[in-house]
């Protein structure tokens, strides 16, 4: 049996920079909150279309995150469809941020550590996109001060529903320096499936799934693979 998770919320907001990124880093992850009755929410903030290989077009991306987010039992998906390579960590990326925490009311927000600019996994040094770091500075700049105080952003509260929130906690992916390590082996199958559905990536050096075994038996084993994350308790 899996350690338990050390926090399960009724909602969850899983924030990448793009389409297969949360499938890459926490997709074992999202598939057990969702197994222990989280309802998850994915914001996609790029397009991804510098993704593919040369020639091969990649405007089918969105629907291949449709099928990933539907094979992890993601309940919404959010797509930004900021130019790939585009993504800045100020506005208007925050602001659409903002705006869905406030409408998702996560008490667990997801989101690349914006920390790194490489992490070194089996000695080989990986460099960090930077669409990666600004997703996730973005994404810390918008839950404080900007998502809970309704002094940013206040046209966004005369919608129905909208009002300012803060979650409790927010856990790190992609990151170099994990404090928590999440035990997705029960889940390990299905995160490949939902990385299978993005299909334009297969071609794109080693895929994704080669590099997804070996991240996962890297922070766990190959036996019981695992996710890192840095864990930040906000309240």
């Amino acid at each position: 049996m899996p350690e338990p998770l050390p926090f399960v919320p009724r909602r969850a907001l899983a924030i990448g920079a793009h389409p297969d990124d949360v499938e890459f880093w926490a997709g074992g992850t999202v598939r057990r909150l969702v197994e222990e009755g989280a309802e998850v929410t994915l914001v996609v903030c790029s397009d991804g279309a510098r993704g593919g290989p040369a020639g091969r077009p990649t405007d089918g991306r969105r629907a291949e995150q449709d099928a990933a987010a539907g094979l992890l039992g993601i309940a919404r998906l959010v797509w930004l469809g900021v130019p790939d390579g585009e993504l800045a960590p100020g506005d208007p990326l925050r602001a659409a941020l903002v705006l869905e925490i406030r409408r998702t009311r996560p008490e667990l927000v997801l989101a690349h550590d914006p920390r790194d600019f490489w992490t070194v996994v089996g000695g080989i040094a990986q460099p960090k996109h930077s669409d990666h770091r600004a997703a996730g500075q973005a994404a810390i700049d918008a839950l404080y001060p900007r998502a809970a105080s309704p002094h940013f952003h206040p046209e966004q509260l005369a919608e129905p529903g909208i009002k300012p929130w803060y979650p409790r906690e927010l856990w790190l992916f992609d990151t170099a320096a994990p404090d928590l390590r999440v035990d997705v082996a029960g889940t390990f199958a299905c995160k490949l499936d939902a990385l299978r559905a993005h299909a334009s990536q297969e071609a794109v050096v080693d895929g994704l799934i080669a590099p997804a075994r070996a991240h996962a038996a890297h922070w766990g084993s190959a036996e019981r693979p695992a996710e890192p994350f840095v864990r930040l308790r906000l309240y």
